[in-house]
């Protein structure tokens, strides 16, 4: 992924090389037995807060960001020197599940196309916590359909 009007003058794999042992967005957690201390990242774009290439938001030209605030941008390229820019297409989820998810959905599949798993799971964890603290309740009224298995 980049963006042939404007290059980058680093790749990507280079900059996750020099920002993955040490940067302010990293949260290491309690140690465990098998593996040693538990890493995860609180940089916008990590969809997963993962601390990995593939979830980064900072290393890589595409990103897609979800945040509490049903807020949904997605990285623009043109800004790659402009930090505080970097971010520039803002949308509002909407409150209902379904159509925030949806809109997840087009926007991932048009800048990240392997993150769709993770943008989806995203989007429908923070809307349903909007909701929640909202005091927004389920709709009594919706029909619940149920999967029948055939032997």
């Amino acid at each position: 992924f980049h963006c042939p009007l404007y290059p980058i003058k680093m790749s990507q794999t280079l900059i996750w090389h020099l920002i993955r042992d040490n940067n302010s967005f990293m949260v290491k957690r309690e140690r465990t037995s098998r593996s040693g201390a538990v890493q995860f990242s609180s940089e916008p774009g990590n969809l997963m807060n993962a601390h990995s290439f593939k979830y980064s938001g900072i290393s890589n030209n595409r990103a897609v960001d979800i945040s509490s605030a049903l807020a949904l941008r997605s990285k623009d390229c043109k800004a790659a020197n402009k930090p505080s820019k970097t971010y520039a297409n803002n949308e509002t989820l909407s409150i209902f599940p379904s159509k925030a998810v949806a809109r997840a959905v087009a926007v991932t599949t048009a800048t990240r196309p392997d993150l769709l798993a993770a943008a989806k799971v995203r989007a429908l964890k923070i809307v349903n916590g909007a909701r929640v603290a909202r005091g927004i309740k389920k709709n009594k009224n919706a029909k619940v359909t149920k999967s029948i298995r055939r032997k």
